[in-house]
């Protein structure tokens, strides 16, 4: 409904957009988990953040793409800088299972 690059199943929302991900965990929503897929010619890695699908995460996610919602900026700021480490971690790790 929002984004073609989101994916969503019964249980689970999943998008590569790390700006609405960092903003869901801002708000303390439960991430079940990051993958990654190695796109492109320099082959860099999209990362895929997966979210428990509630009724409150979809209303966060249309006010998100709505510009209705509002965020403390340094929690933001920290959970985004997070998910990359994080990331990067998964794709750089021999021992990865993501």
């Amino acid at each position: 409904m929002y984004m073609e690059n989101e994916m969503q199943n019964k249980n689970e929302m999943t998008t590569r957009d790390i700006y609405l991900a960092s903003t869901l965990t801002t708000l303390r929503f439960n991430m079940t988990r990051i993958s990654f897929q190695v796109e492109g010619a320099s082959g860099k890695p999209v990362g895929y953040f997966s979210f428990e699908n509630t009724p409150e995460l979809r209303e966060a996610e249309r006010d998100y793409w709505q510009s209705r919602l509002a965020v403390e900026p340094r929690a933001f700021v920290t959970s985004l800088r997070g998910l990359k480490a994080q990331l990067t971690n998964y794709y750089k790790s021999p021992y990865s299972t993501h």
